[in-house]
């Protein structure tokens, strides 16, 4: 009996049965399945898989690459995609996720097989990237780690992140709304994203980037903030955000 625990990401329930028993058979006893990204998120959450076979074409708001994305911010657990598309495109966008592996439907025992003793093997036998287990920090590329200098008139003004509550984008300007003064500026929300720190920030819509420790409350529509600022929060963003987030929900 192998103790690692193995996620199925699968909409179509003959194909997530299929890999099911295939696993079983080999011996794997501890396999969750989910249909759907949510539900993906939650047992994600709740048991931590070790390894996911994960359909490229989900249905819903979110494709399994994006859903990679996703998990691959809340476990260092190796996703294998499944997949009856080879296009080039899609094969791109999963290799820029580094992908463990990529099966093409139809497949049989032996691929299912082959592929999950070798990830398996490979993860067992990685060296740690720390001491206490975990994801290594990142490292910032800056002297000053706490805060930004922001150009305002002509000199550069320092702002601390936790003083940063959000930015919201209208056209090709941004307003970084702080504790002590707004800063209108031109710039790309893609460009404040890259600046912001990603374990301190999430963008959580199309216009808006909020600061996760200003978070009071919120639902699937918006964001509360701890300074009465209500934020909306993009359907495509939800899960995302969502994943960030400690959460404790009814079983």
């Amino acid at each position: 009996m192998k103790e690692e625990r193995i996620l199925i990401v699968e909409d179509d329930v003959n194909i997530s049965e299929n890999i099911e028993e295939i696993l079983q058979l080999l011996g794997y006893v501890n396999i969750d399945i989910a249909n759907s990204a949510n539900q993906a998120i939650k047992v994600v959450k709740k048991y931590r898989p070790d390894m996911v076979f994960m359909d490229i074409k989900l249905k819903g708001d979110k494709d399994g690459i994006e859903l990679g994305e996703i998990i691959q911010q809340m476990v260092d657990a190796p996703i294998v995609y499944v997949t009856s598309y080879s296009d080039p495109a899609i094969i791109e966008r999963a290799k820029r996720t580094h992908p463990a592996g990529f099966i093409v439907k139809p497949f049989n025992s032996n691929d299912i097989h082959a592929m999950v003793e070798i990830v398996l093997y490979n993860q067992r036998t990685r060296p740690t990237m720390v001491d206490h287990g975990g994801a290594a920090p990142e490292i910032s590329p800056y002297l000053v780690t706490d805060a930004v200098f922001i150009k305002a008139d002509n000199s550069f003004e320092r702002v601390n992140y936790t003083d940063i509550y959000y930015v919201e984008a209208n056209g090709n300007m941004v307003t970084i709304f702080t504790k002590n003064r707004n800063f209108t500026i031109r710039k790309s929300m893609k460009d404040m994203e890259e600046k912001l720190p990603s374990n301190l920030f999430l963008r959580v819509q199309k216009s808006f980037i909020v600061q996760l420790a200003q978070i009071e409350n919120f639902n699937t529509k918006e964001i509360t903030l701890k300074t009465n600022d209500v934020v909306p929060v993009g359907r495509q963003y939800y899960n995302s955000f969502l994943a960030k987030l400690n959460t404790i929900t009814e079983s």
